[in-house]
């Protein structure tokens, strides 16, 4: 099984603490091989056996596993050119998303839609066309789903939802000011979060009562930097078609 299938089935065994293991792991898979887990472990605050603890739940036998499975898959990304990027790279992180797909919190979230009394969708900057376009196929299948790029109408949102409400959090970065500030305060009045951002740690992976990870890296040319939302709308839509294929009977 490679990594990303093994992150994607035992996802849900992950604890914040795992999560910010993972996160550093793989931003620095190339000098991960060099590591020794107490020095990931100092880096990181944490001990040596919470660092083995986090490798066996993905399946591996212990930290050396660990490193060899996350050089195979990651360290193929790196162009051999020595160039930082290639034009077609994102399809390879659209290929890695579609094994991190959880199939169990996915269904958790479906069930989520499906029973909630209104869906809110938090999103900002590119991320918003995202979920536009989700809360337009959820809105034809009758369901009350709404989406906010604002952070005053986020706010508004978030002060009027109850616990009977779902929020999606859509944002890569995890780490968007605006959004982080709305689904706290959604989450303080009992909402359900579900958040979608990329692979690792994040203010919003930790918060979310739900979390679904993308795989998105950064592409450098001439000096700007790009990141893809691809992912984020191939996550979604599948999101969409599993609902429909489910719960599309039971909706008017």
């Amino acid at each position: 099984m490679d990594f990303y299938n093994r992150i994607a089935e035992n996802a849900h065994l992950l604890n914040k603490s795992d999560n910010e293991i993972l996160s550093y792991c793989i931003r620095n898979n190339q000098t991960l091989s060099k590591m020794k887990v107490q020095e990931v472990a100092d880096t990181l605050y944490t001990s040596p056996a919470s660092v083995v603890r986090f490798c066996k739940k993905l399946g591996f036998s212990g930290f050396s596993e660990f490193k060899a499975g996350i050089k195979a898959e990651l360290s193929q990304n790196q162009n051999e050119s020595g160039e930082k990027s290639h034009p077609t790279d994102f399809l390879k992180d659209v290929h890695k998303t579609i094994q991190l797909i959880p199939e169990e919190t996915i269904d958790r979230v479906l069930e989520k839609i499906h029973n909630c009394r209104r869906i809110e969708f938090y999103a900002a900057g590119s991320s918003r066309t995202v979920a536009a376009e989700f809360v337009k196929r959820l809105q034809v299948l009758g369901k009350p789903a709404f989406w906010y790029d604002d952070s005053s109408l986020m706010n508004i949102s978030a002060r009027q939802i109850t616990a009977d409400d779902l929020v999606i959090v859509i944002s890569v970065s995890g780490e968007t000011s605006l959004v982080i500030a709305a689904a706290n305060m959604a989450k303080s009045h009992g909402a359900s979060i579900v958040s979608v951002t990329d692979l690792g740690s994040s203010v919003l992976s930790d918060m979310a009562d739900e979390n679904i990870y993308v795989n998105s890296t950064y592409f450098i040319k001439a000096d700007i930097k790009i990141r893809s939302r691809v992912q984020l709308l191939l996550v979604c839509e599948y999101m969409f078609f599993r609902y429909l294929e489910e719960y599309g009977h039971c909706e008017k």
